[in-house]
């Protein structure tokens, strides 16, 4: 017996003493997927398709089977972009204006036609926490709300809003979400003139018709100056938005005694996206490797690039993890393990962890074999240290010291730390009861920019991490037990951010554009939520006095409370109809 294990132990080092990861292979993967001819791996874009097909190309080149019957495809549908009619528009007095005269729909605005008096609702803010109602002296029921973008004083560094720190009242939702809640029926959007470049002619450019858009329940148009003392001469908004900003006091007020028509015109449209992904046959055991292939495109949604309509390459986020992810599974099918591998380059991860989402709904395999999901997302910036944190230890007991030991060798200098929670791909596993890696060298100057290009990756680096990837499934496999899951109650780094309250809820971000309400993929143990009875796979679809038919509507009636307000939630539940009585809390504190 013991000259059997010492030659088991033998095997185990020479399997990872001769796989190590090949790094002009990596650097081919990288300057494909992350050349301009992708388009930035944009949701919609024809690089986004060719990157698919390439990573399955190097699936079955690698030897790899289809993971999804016979096809390394899942493919499924999103909402993504719309089509702008001809009916925008708004009249009143005899005159007309439509998008070549001075307004233009918001992307999250609804489709409709309606007609009521124009009501002058200020920067259409309700903040309570500022002593601050735009609505407090006005009646705008079935009325169209006038009123201005941003918030008072926005450059007063005095501001009872933040200084001159934007605050989330500013967002244009949620001022949509605040007319919606008095019951206007729409909302007119308008710079203001205080701070504005009058020398400039406005010009309203139309959203981008390549990004997810989620309707606000109501029609909203963007409408210029201009168009604003064309329809309405009396009506002086310099001078009302200077009285505002004089004492951040609001004004409101009655613009017209007989009722203007509004329209807008646009048609919501989906598109086709799909994850890619192969299987490496093996025992009854699975093993999870995965990492997003989709980026920003040309940088029209989360961008924080200063130019506009720019490709963005993201060679980094994440073509760097598919890199990587591709490189462990040639070295795996060299050196087989016992257990069975599954790899997938998700898709729709920057708008939503879409495609992990999809996969884990729709797994094609067992998925109470599932013994670990590894992530790899942004491994391409090791510093010159080789310090490299390891996310996610806490998702189960035994994984800091298995990835201790997988370290062994690779010059790398690991430390452990958080649990299953996170921004990327590995929570959709983790809220499945699933324990979970995430492998990520950190944020850089470059993240979400034009910039992220293949000539600013670590190689060297990433190979390290590659090796240790490998060596950590290794060690995964050769377990004799299965991981002790943990569930932690609360995300370590949840802070208040814009929110007063916590009520300790995971939004399920794929579920269908037709699905009306808010899907959670899991509550928080020990949460608000939770402790009220509510669970993940409940849909949400009323706040208290808010209708929740999306997520923003969600988020708009979480501003309206204050820590220890108890709140009647209405959820569905099997079909059923559900109340619960939901006792919020103050956000949990950052650690430091």
């Amino acid at each position: 017996m013991k000259r059997l294990t010492l030659l088991c132990l033998l095997f185990t080092f020479a399997a990872l003493a001769f796989a190590q990861p090949d790094e002009q292979r990596i650097r081919a993967d990288v300057a494909y997927l992350a050349d301009d001819a992708r388009e930035g791996r944009g949701i919609g874009t024809k690089g986004l398709d060719d990157a698919a097909v390439y990573i399955a190309d190097k699936m079955k080149e690698a030897g790899l089977e289809p993971a999804f019957g016979d096809s390394y495809f899942q493919e499924f549908e999103m909402g993504w972009g719309f089509t702008l009619g001809e009916k925008n528009f708004i009249t009143y007095g005899g005159q007309t204006i439509d998008t070549k005269s001075g307004v233009m729909p918001t992307g999250f605005s609804a489709a409709g036609e309606v007609t009521g008096k124009v009501m002058f609702a200020g920067y259409g803010i309700i903040a309570p926490e500022f002593e601050y109602d735009d609505f407090a002296d006005i009646d705008v029921k079935d009325a169209i709300v006038l009123c201005m973008r941003k918030e008072p004083g926005e450059f007063d560094s005095t501001s009872k809003f933040d200084g001159i720190n934007v605050t989330a009242h500013s967002t244009l939702r949620a001022k949509a979400g605040n007319a919606k809640l008095k019951g206007a029926k729409a909302l007119l959007l308008v710079d203001g003139p205080l701070y504005a470049d009058t020398s400039q002619a406005e010009e309203l450019v139309p959203p981008s018709s390549n990004e997810a858009y989620i309707d606000c329940g109501i029609p909203v148009l963007r409408i210029t100056r201009a168009a604003v003392k064309k329809l309405f001469p009396e009506f002086e908004l310099d001078k009302l938005q200077r009285s505002i900003d004089s004492n951040t006091q609001p004004r409101s007020l009655e613009v017209t005694k007989d009722d203007a028509s509004m329209s807008t015109d646009l048609t919501r449209e989906t598109v086709s996206v799909k994850n890619v992904g192969a299987i490496l046959r093996g025992g009854d055991d699975i093993l999870v490797v995965g990492a997003h292939y989709d980026h920003l495109g040309y940088g029209q949604s989360g961008s924080l690039d200063e130019q506009t309509n720019v490709i963005h390459n993201g060679a980094d986020d994440n073509a760097s993890g598919v890199a990587g992810m591709l490189e462990v599974m040639r070295m795996l099918k060299a050196n087989p393990i016992n257990s069975t591998v599954l790899a997938v380059a998700f898709t729709a991860e920057e708008t939503g962890l879409g495609g992990s989402s999809h996969l884990v709904k729709n797994f094609p395999l067992d998925m109470s074999k599932v013994r670990l999901m590894l992530n790899l997302d942004m491994v391409g910036r090791l510093n010159e240290k080789n310090e490299f944190t390891v996310l996610s230890c806490k998702s189960a007991e035994e994984l800091s010291s298995i990835v201790e030991r997988a370290a062994i060798g690779t010059d790398l200098k690991i430390t452990c730390k958080g649990d299953g929670y996170g921004p990327s791909d590995h929570m959709n596993f983790y809220l499945a009861d699933k324990p979970v890696l995430f492998f990520f060298t950190g944020a850089h100057a470059d993240y979400h920019k034009s910039t992220d290009d293949a000539h600013l990756l670590n190689y060297e680096g990433e190979v390290k991490i590659t090796q240790l990837a490998y060596n950590t499934l290794r060690e995964l496999d050769a377990l004799e037990s299965p991981l002790t899951y943990v569930r932690t109650s609360e995300p370590p780094d949840q802070g208040g951010g814009s929110f007063r309250v916590y009520f300790g809820s995971i939004p399920d971000y794929a579920q269908p554009d037709s699905l009306i309400g808010v899907l959670l993929s899991g509550t928080r143990e020990g949460g608000p939520a939770a402790n009220a009875g509510i669970k993940g796979g409940d849909l949400l679809v009323r706040m208290g006095k808010v209708t929740l038919n999306n997520i923003y509507d969600f988020v708009f009636a979480l501003r309206t409370y204050a820590p220890g307000d108890t709140v009647d939630v209405e959820y569905v539940r099997d079909g059923k109809h559900e109340l619960a009585n939901v006792v919020l809390k103050a956000p949990p504190a950052k650690h430091q």
